[in-house]
């Protein structure tokens, strides 16, 4: 859709709202409605190079809005059908369009462009003869002017009428009068089917709107962890979550605690399906808490060795403690008494500060592990509301030579 034909849609709307009364919008609101669609269709068929078609269209939607930008717009397809049929109505209809346009539109907007083309239609008008009276309308025109024009604004649509073989959006197509079959489709969206009317001597404008198809993402984590999508919480991923995603891009947050949250951005189009892996960092408090662990166990090994090192040296010194009671013991033997009291306290002093060592360790481990949970308030976008989008499907709006600003 041209951003020109959307601001002459909106120009032309706000001509029309703020001319009437409040009461006078609300019963003018279909026609303008109406109008819009026949501008759209005349800017496609002139993008086209359908001139008939476009003059067709065009003069719809001025007779309903008799805008100074419709009729340059009118004038520009008139001009170009005089050129392809070189039947003089049309050229006569160009110049006295223009001549509108320029008695409307005292400076400015496309003052010079309607200038230089009556500069080239005068001296042709000049030089040949008038044509017959044809009721205002020239004769190319008259014929056949039951036409549909139907199209789509989705990407790569096809439009297939009474069983024909699809052709690219708009399909402009001379009919009898009548109901139609027509058949849209397009890459990603569910196919449409609608009968529609034609009436006899007009071209009626069909704008068909397709339902997108989700995309489908299969999405894994490694670990497993907890998936939110714009947002909005979904659940674990576990071996591999589907999800369905309106097109357009899409924020996936994963979160798995003792790991860094992960954040992807995934953009899809309709219909899409494909998988989507991930793979989360540890956090450093997470391998703290890991390395506490390993250190308490490794003061529980120690502590075990000391205690049972100090359990054997108790045994030693019993034993000579038992000689002595029994009889006298020698010199030696009462050093090593000694001794085996001195390694045995020694031991059991280790003992205590490796299984102290470790229960610290243990504790300070397990807080950190437990308290190792992801803070997704900053990392999580704010939940999509509803969004409101409005669009004309329009095109060819600088083929029309169309121009202006608008807003409706």
């Amino acid at each position: 859709m041209s951003a020109r034909v959307r601001s002459l849609l909106g120009m032309l709307c706000a001509c029309v709202v703020c001319a009437a009364p409040v009461s006078a919008q609300e019963r003018a609101a279909p026609e303008l409605a109406q109008a819009k669609s026949y501008f759209s269709a005349g800017a496609s068929a002139y993008e086209m190079g359908d001139y008939a078609a476009a003059i067709q269209a065009f003069d719809a939607a001025y007779r309903i809005t008799p805008l100074p930008a419709v009729a340059f717009s009118l004038a520009q397809a008139e001009r170009r059908q005089y050129f392809v049929s070189r039947d003089r109505a049309h050229l006569e209809r160009a110049i006295e369009l223009y001549r509108i346009y320029l008695r409307d539109v005292e400076t400015g907007g496309r003052r010079a462009d309607a200038t230089d083309a009556l500069a080239q239609l005068e001296p042709l008008a000049a030089l040949t003869a008038p044509s017959a009276p044809s009721g205002g309308q020239p004769a190319d025109v008259m014929v056949d002017r039951t036409r549909l024009m139907i199209s789509s604004a989705e990407p790569g649509a096809r439009i297939s009428l009474d069983g024909t073989a699809g052709v690219a959006s708009p399909l402009i197509a001379r009919v009898t009068p009548g109901m139609h079959h027509v058949i849209a489709n397009a890459p990603g969206y569910f196919p449409i089917e609608r009968n529609v009317e034609a009436i006899a001597g007009e071209l009626i404008p069909v704008e068909l709107t397709l339902r997108e198809q989700p995309a489908t993402l299969v999405v894994r984590s490694e670990p497993d962890a907890d998936l939110h999508v714009d947002g909005a919480f979904v659940g674990r991923v576990g071996a591999g979550r589907r999800v369905s995603l309106s097109a357009g891009s899409h924020a996936l947050t994963f979160a798995q605690n003792g790991h860094e949250v992960e954040r992807v951005q995934a953009n899809v189009v309709p219909g899409d399906d494909r998988e989507l892996s991930v793979e989360l960092r540890q956090t450093s408090q997470r391998t703290a808490a890991i390395t506490l662990f390993v250190v308490a166990g490794a003061g529980l090994v120690a502590g075990g060795i000391s205690t049972a090192l100090a359990v054997e040296r108790e045994d030693a010194a019993s034993e000579i403690e038992q000689q002595r009671e029994s009889g006298n013991i020698s010199a030696e033997q009462l050093r090593e008494y000694g001794e085996a009291k001195e390694a045995r306290d020694r031991w059991r002093s280790v003992a205590a500060v490796c299984f102290g060592a470790s229960v610290v360790a243990i504790g300070t481990g397990m807080l950190l592990y437990l308290l190792d949970t992801p803070d997704l308030r900053e990392q999580l976008p704010a939940p999509r509301g509803p969004e409101v989008r409005v669009e004309l499907p329009l095109s060819g709006m600088k083929a029309a030579g169309v121009s202006g600003r608008i807003h409706f």
